[in-house]
Parts: structure tokens; sequence; C-alpha cells
């Protein structure tokens, strides 16, 4: 096994850097690394892993993550065949920790900024105008010279600050407890659950993967995931089932069993329990906003 998976994003000499990402998928990499980041979704869809969190993204997905704040854009299966004629694109701003001293954030003028950072700790999904306007000024940041760029970073960040159309995505106990060789082993998980979702995932297996025993396995994901092992395969389900439930091609049965769910029973309760509405009020809640754009 590597060492941790823990990135280097900016030098000492960098405030920081803006990169437009262009590849068949994303980093399927689980990492984390000690500067804020914040990532536009030009091109691409999957699911998104930020600390705790599990949601699907697609294109327009923003979000912010703090400073050793775990995630990962994982890219869906169809993006990694072979065959695969399907790209992706990020839009991505590091920035460093020490942009904002903690001097600053004490001044009055900077509440908002303060509880932004706060709150990056543990992500933050933005949505509606924010992301719109978003999207437009971080298009042209990478046109900008010298502190002109950090004149439009500013700007990015005092919408971002002084927004409330936000989701704080990680729960309030979540912690980054992870070392050693983890990185390697959660992607294992990642990669093993994304790929084998749809049928019977089986524990026994996933722990011989790791050299575990079954019961070890389970000591040893609760607290890196802040949740079951279980929890999170039906997470990764019912984030799948969301997806389909948009897509109005397939009945909620149907849906159910593509999902791995083996019994539609129990997907209804899994899907109330995670999104706090039965499949059917989900599915009738967004073909309603659906059909008020249209």
């Amino acid at each position: 096994m590597s060492t941790p998976n823990i990135e280097k994003t900016l030098t000492t000499k960098e405030t920081f850097i803006f990169k437009d990402i262009i590849g068949p998928y994303f980093n399927p990499n689980w990492h984390f690394h000690p500067d804020y980041q914040i990532s536009l979704i030009a091109e691409g869809k999957g699911t998104r892993f930020v600390g705790d969190h599990v949601q699907s993204f697609e294109k327009g997905d923003l979000v912010i993550t703090g400073p050793n704040l775990p995630h990962l854009w994982r890219s869906d299966d169809a993006y990694f065949d072979k065959n695969s004629k399907l790209s992706t694109r990020g839009l991505v701003i590091y920035f460093d920790h020490d942009l904002f001293s903690e001097s600053l954030l004490g001044k009055e003028e900077f509440y908002n900024i303060n509880k932004f950072v706060e709150n990056s700790v543990r992500g933050m999904e933005f949505y509606g105008e924010t992301r719109n306007k978003i999207n437009k000024l971080i298009h042209k940041i990478n046109n900008e010279l010298g502190f002109r760029r950090i004149i439009k970073l500013l700007e990015i960040i005092d919408i971002l600050a002084n927004s409330e159309e936000y989701h704080i995505l990680s729960s309030p106990g979540y912690t980054n407890v992870f070392k050693g060789d983890d990185a390697d082993k959660m992607r294992i998980v990642y990669d093993y659950v994304m790929t084998n979702f749809k049928t019977k995932i089986s524990l026994e297996e996933i722990a011989e993967m790791l050299n575990m025993t079954t019961t070890s396995f389970c000591r040893y994901f609760k607290p890196r995931a802040n949740k079951t092992f279980t929890r999170f395969v039906n997470e990764i389900r019912i984030g799948h089932s969301r997806k389909l439930l948009l897509e109005d091609n397939l009945n909620i049965s149907q849906i159910s069993y593509e999902c791995g769910f083996n019994a539609l029973s129990n997907f209804n309760r899994q899907f109330k329990a995670i999104v706090q509405m039965s499949p059917h009020e989900y599915r009738k809640l967004f073909l309603n906003i659906k059909t008020s754009i249209s």
C-alpha cells in the first residue's frame, strides 16, 4: 500500500491556482489537501463524496471543500469504458488557508467571510443564482494577471460568503481521522461498491480484499466514514435511484431492483430514511418543478 493520497496543490509562492481539468473521467482517487478548493463541474456526472456525505452530481455542480476534508468526484461507470467517447471537465480553484488571517477574520467586516470559512470545513454545495454568477466569473479568472487575479478570486469568495443558496454537506460530527494507508483502503471500498451496488454486495468479499475479517472491517470503516457500511451502500443505491426517478423511464418497482434492492418495501423505507420523502413524492416534486420551468 502507498502513503496517504494527500495532494500538494500550492507552492509557498502561490496564493491560489486555477485549473481547467479535461479528461475521460474525474480523478478516481479519494484524497484531501491543506487548501480550500472551489470546484465547478462544467461537464460530466457521477457520485460525489465529501467527508461523510454522498450525493449524485452532474454538470453545473458547485462545491467548496475546506482544508483536509476528504473528497472524491467519481464519474459514472460509463466514463471508464475503454470504448467510451464521454469526457469530463472541471474548473477548480485552490486557495491558501493563509489568504485570511485569524486577526482579519475577527474583524466585523469579515463576519460573513469567517462564517463561510467555518462552514467550508464540512463542504458546501451552492445552487440557484449564486451558481450562475460563479459560473460566469470562474470562466474569466484565468484571463486575469497579477493582483487582478486575486481581486477576481475575492469577488468569487464574497459572492459565496454572502449567499444563502447553499447546503452544508458533511454532518456536524464529522472529522477526518484518516492516516497511513487509509486512502488506498477507502479507494478499494469505493471502487468495489460503485462497481457492484446494483447487485448483491458481499461484506465478506470486501473484507477479504482488505485482508480483514468482516468484524474488523466494520470496526475500521465506521469511524472513517462516520456511518455503517450498510448505510454507506444504501446511500449509493438511493443516490442512483434519484437519477433514475428524474429520468422517468422506469417505474418505481423497476428502479428498486435496478439499484440493488431485492424488495420494494425495503427500497421505499431506505429512500424515505435518506431523502425524507417517498420515491413517489420525490418524482412528483421534481416533475412539477420541471413542468413549471418549461
